[in-house]
C-alpha cells in the first residue's frame, strides 16, 4: 500500500517521539484493516462481529441528536440556526 508506506516514512521523520510512535501505530493498524478489506473483497469468510457495548442503564444522558431536535422544533430562531443559502441575494 504505497500511500500508507509514504505516511509511515513521513512518520519516521517526525521530531516529536510521541507523535512519531502514535502515527507509526496508526499506520500499522490501518495496514491490518486494509489487508482484511482485501481478503473480504477476495471472497474470504466474514469473522464474527464483536458485540455492541450495552447502553448504560438509568440516569444516562439523552443523545445529543435528540436534544438538538427539540431545539429545532421548539424555537429554531432562539438557537441562532438558519436554513438556506448564506450567499447574499443581489
Amino acid at each position: 500500500m504505497p500511500f500508507l508506506d509514504k505516511v509511515a516514512a513521513a512518520a519516521a521523520g517526525l521530531q516529536d517521539p510521541a507523535a512519531r510512535e502514535e502515527l507509526s501505530r496508526l499506520v500499522a493498524d490501518e495496514k491490518v484493516r486494509w489487508q482484511r478489506i482485501r481478503e473480504l473483497l477476495g471472497g474470504a469468510a466474514a469473522r464474527a462481529a464483536p458485540s455492541a457495548p450495552q447502553p448504560a442503564v438509568g440516569g444516562a444522558p439523552a443523545l445529543a441528536r435528540a436534544s438538538a431536535d427539540n431545539i429545532h422544533r421548539v424555537a429554531p430562531t432562539s438557537a441562532g440556526l438558519t436554513v438556506g443559502s448564506l450567499k447574499s441575494s443581489r
